[in-house]
């Protein structure tokens, strides 16, 4: 047998094969020239991608065209150095954590600009009652490439609105040629990635007298004839499916792309599911030789149905099932409505069974609530821009782009009179209207001029922006029936609910680019954006962002010629850039003073309710890098590095002021507080081996970043629940108590003191003690409180990923590795799964203490009923549960298979295949709860675990 292989070695690869790599020169070639002449979007316009003098990372639609996600979001998680996308919740709908070189602010927005065909679209949650990711309305089927901006001299055109990054995207347009027609279709099951390991009802029972007969009280945990899995019974296996059918071609001097999608996806979580309809058409058409038209429409509808996520709602769904008493059913044929429900008096509460009280906190049956209750949110949206340019010499052209993304969000709520949130009010049903438009006009003047080596492409814009946003929500409670729950109806509720809001707010903007390159060898690039935004004061709200690039091609240079064999390309970039954050909290006229409406005895009145400040403005950052573009062996090997400093002044933060003023919450809000980011970044793209049966290409991405806080107001730290900001730290890192062990001589807990003595919570008497380990069983010296300290930085310090995709004859197969490490997170679940109130626990709290002849394992301590303040710690982040955040996640495995033309032919089809798919396939960390992405500021709080996805599908192309 004959092979001819062609292997490229990077680090423990090897050359082998050389006929085949002589053999293959001649099409490395066309690639090489192909490569270099690749034209990248760069906002206002496309560059070449040998002239790009900033950190820009392309990532193209081909690239991602076989992955079944709902939203491209997700496709992007990896892709690109620096970019952290990240799903902290299992909840359909959720929007992302999106972040682009760190995190930038103190309380503002760190979301990304995102730029549709042209147009910034609205980011986050569009609103309602479930959650609502305004990225999932771009359909991933309809998207070319994605261009991620994110140094200074590339995001400084986008001014105000680019302080955390730009991701430019651009979607699929027709091309000369007869029509192609495709259809692409996924089905698939979602399954709960990781179940907590609950007590089942044996232990149970035991660990709850226990509870109880350690503090003197009677046992409360009786009768084994159930041993009920709460969590099945709220999680579930989930369907989900997805359909696309899109067309495209040219006729004469035209050419369009229409798409039409549907999704329909079940939550791994009852009442959770979402359905999306979209469709859109790309049409361009010259005019005569020198006027071009154009239109991008893209209408989506969607429709989710969600439910109460919050972290210590008594009916949120995970903070309920962990918590629920495995010796007691969920439905009871006798009961309310055939649930396991008792009725206390004008309460209900889950039904107790044999036990001798109900459940702690009087919890609802939580699987009534996911069955009865409503959080519909059904959102109309459309993104479209229609454009018109004029050559009006082969140098100079002028385009005007309109553009709309206008969303309607109509919700309804609706809680249960007879169990869960609506017991106290009786019922409750409401209806809310969400409006949000925004219009956008761009004016671009394009010269593009050429002479004795020297370019020029000279960009001026004109661009303004408009957006609206208004809502009324009307509805009641003490409702007639409940019946009534599809709908706000009159005269159904006795207590009326209503409220209403507007809000707007404009910029215009002014920018001028210059980019220059002499000889394909010196680049050079300068940019000037003036922006006048209405969110600020008419003194403040104008400010002036430049940047500017350069960039040497080496490669390009006489003297390298000798290298070119081994070295096709290599070039030396650096970049300074300065832009802003316009997003700061405070809403649209922060600079104004707020009053609210107040009584004042039977007087209606208004009251002082926020102080204004004329001269907050946006946050700015200024943003230094350089970098390296590197390419080997005819461009088979690709390597970029950058080093990149963020510095993030003006950040909008509460000042302090003396309650003797009358500010309300005796704060402000004002421009003061600094934080750097800095960093390095690397990618690898490599075709590693490549014959006509057989390719494989492995590429990855390295980030190493560092978070510092450097200013504050007054330099006074800033301390919430579980984290601190504290100047010289990371934002958000975690303070709280450090804990020691358990004192094996009585079971109580043991914590560190700043001087680092030690300190015992005395379960007998509610006190802290001193703990002498000579003399473990004395509890009669009195001591403080264990101080608080800081416990770790909550953000990771590296993350990256591999992606290896592979093919062999018909075969193709691809995974994607991401990873991620060196943060902390406090696990509030696991902390609450030790509780020492009357419900269920986790496993780990068979490990307590129970006598000297029995420690357990150390770490436990004794149990104490309705303890669990001196037995798990106080209300803070406590080092007995803060873990390692470290983790690799195989996140995406698929196999597929190509069927030969030769085979589909005689069916009239130009290609077909068929694929499997795992997604969120395998996790590998030490971390102990549902994942460590599950995180919000280092905080694992009851979040809807996330789902593994398999699914099948085909690609069928006519």
């Amino acid at each position: 047998m004959n092979v001819n292989l062609k292997v490229l070695g990077v680090g423990a690869l090897f050359f082998i094969g050389g006929t085949a790599m002589l053999t293959a020169q001649k099409r490395d070639t066309a690639t090489k020239t192909r490569d270099i002449d690749e034209v990248v979007v760069v906002g206002y316009g496309t560059q070449k991608k040998s002239e790009v003098t900033g950190a820009i990372t392309q990532v193209k639609g081909d690239d991602l065209k076989n992955l079944v996600t709902p939203s491209f979001d997700q496709q992007l998680s990896g892709r690109a150095s620096g970019v952290q996308v990240t799903q902290n919740s299992g909840l359909l709908g959720q929007a992302p954590r999106f972040r682009i070189r760190g995190v930038n602010s103190i309380n503002s927005s760190t979301y990304p600009l995102v730029v549709v065909d042209g147009l910034p679209i609205n980011t986050g949650d569009l609103g309602g009652y479930a959650a609502n990711n305004a990225l999932a309305d771009i359909n991933p089927n309809d998207i070319e490439s994605m261009e991620v901006l994110k140094d200074g001299a590339a995001t400084a055109i986008y001014g105000s609105r680019a302080a955390n990054g730009v991701v430019l995207i651009t979607t699929k347009k027709g091309k000369q040629g007869r029509t192609t027609f495709n259809y692409n279709t996924y089905l698939g099951v979602a399954e709960t990635a990781k179940y907590f390991d609950l007590l089942k009802t044996a232990d149970f029972i035991t660990i709850n007298n226990e509870k109880r007969t350690n503090r003197g009280q009677a046992a409360v945990a009786f009768g084994d004839a159930y041993d009920t899995n709460w969590q099945k019974a709220v999680l579930r296996s989930a369907a989900q499916m997805d359909h696309n059918f899109n067309f495209s071609g040219g006729l004469g001097k035209g050419s369009y792309y229409a798409s039409f999608g549907y999704t329909k996806q079940e939550g791994i979580i009852r009442a959770n599911d979402l359905e999306r309809f979209s469709a859109r058409l790309n049409a361009d058409q010259k005019v005569g030789e020198r006027f071009k038209v154009g239109l991008n429409l893209g209408v989506t509808r969607t429709i989710t149905n969600g439910l109460n996520v919050g972290e210590s709602s008594l009916s949120g769904a995970m903070f309920n099932v962990i918590r629920q008493l495995p010796n007691t059913p969920v439905f009871d044929p006798s009961g309310p409505y055939g649930y396991n429900i008792d009725v206390v008096g004008s309460n209900t509460i889950v039904g107790r069974a044999e036990n001798a009280e109900h459940i702690a906190n009087n919890l609802p049956n939580i699987r009534f609530v996911l069955d009865n209750n409503i959080y519909r949110s059904a959102t109309s949206r459309i993104i479209g821009s229609g454009y018109g340019e004029y050559k009006f010499f082969d140098w100079l052209s002028l385009r005007s782009q309109v553009s709309v993304d206008r969303n309607e969000t109509l919700g309804l709520l609706f809680w249960h009179p007879f169990h869960g949130d609506g017991v106290s009010t009786n019922g409750r049903v409401q209806n809310n209207t969400d409006i949000s438009q925004t219009y956008n006009w761009q004016n671009v003047l394009t010269v593009n001029k050429s002479f004795g080596g020297h370019n020029f492409v000279l960009t001026g814009v004109n661009e303004y922006q408009q957006t609206d946003r208004n809502g009324f929500m009307g509805g009641g409670t003490n409702l007639a029936d409940a019946f009534f729950k599809s709908n706000v109806f009159t005269g159904t509720y006795s207590t009326p609910l209503s409220f209403g809001y507007r809000t707007a707010n404009s910029i215009v903007s002014y920018l001028g680019r210059l980019n220059y390159d002499f000889g394909k060898r010196y680049f050079i690039s300068a940019s000037l954006r003036k922006d006048i935004m209405s969110k600020f004061a008419p003194e403040v709200r104008s400010e002036v962002f430049p940047g500017v690039s350069a960039g040497w091609t080496v490669s390009n240079e006489n003297f390298f010629e000798g290298a070119k064999s081994v070295v096709s390309d290599f070039k030396l970039r650096g970049s300074w850039g300065r832009t802003g954050n316009f997003n700061v909290f405070g809403g649209d006229f922060p600079y104004y003073g707020a009053f609210s409406p107040r009584k004042y005895g039977d007087y209606n009145g208004l009251a002082f309710a926020r102080m204004g400040n004329p001269l907050l403005t946006w946050e700015v950052l200024e943003k230094s890098n350089v970098g390296l573009d590197l390419s080997l062996l005819r461009n088979r090997i690709k390597f970029t590095v950058d080093y990149y400093i963020n510095d993030a002044n003006r950040l909008v933060d509460r000042v302090q002021t003396p309650a003797s003023l009358g500010v309300p919450d005796n704060r402000y809000i004002s421009n003061i507080g600094n934080i750097r980011n800095r960093g390095w970044e690397f990618s690898l793209d490599s075709e590693v081996v490549r014959t006509d049966n057989f390719s494989l290409n492995i590429s990855a991405n390295l980030t190493l970043n560092n978070n510092e806080v450097l200013e504050l107001a007054n330099g006074a730290d800033q301390i919430s629940t579980y984290n601190i900001i504290r100047e010289g730290l990371p934002i958000n890192s975690l303070y709280g108590v450090r804990y020691w062990g358990v004192n094996m001589a009585n079971g109580n807990p043991v914590y560190y003191k700043n001087d680092g003595t030690l300190v015992q919570a005395n379960l007998a008497t509610n006190r802290y003690v001193v703990y002498d380990p000579a003399n473990p069983s004395n509890v009669t010296q009195a001591a403080t409180a264990p101080d608080l300290t800081v416990l770790g930085n909550t953000l990771p310090t590296y993350f990256g990923a591999f992606n290896v995709n592979m093919k062999y004859k018909g075969f193709d197969f691809g995974t994607l590795i991401r990873f991620s490490g060196g943060n902390k997170i406090m696990n509030v679940t696991r902390k609450e799964m030790l509780s020492q109130n009357f419900n269920n626990n986790s496993a780990e709290i068979l490990g307590r203490w129970q006598s000297v002849d029995n420690p357990g394992d150390g770490w436990t301590p004794r149990l104490w009923a309705a303890g669990d303040p001196i037995v798990n710690g106080p209300t803070v982040a406590n080092s007995r549960f803060v873990e390692k955040g470290d983790f690799v996640k195989f996140d995406n495995i698929t196999l597929g298979y190509n069927f030969s033309k030769d085979t589909i032919s005689a069916i009239g089809l130009k290609s077909l295949r068929v694929f499997a798919q795992a997604q969120n396939a395998i996790i590998i960390t030490k971390y102990t709860g549902a994942d460590p992405e599950l995180e919000i500021a280092g905080v694992d709080y009851n979040v809807v675990p996330r789902s593994r996805v398999f699914s099948v599908g085909l690609n069928v192309g006519f």
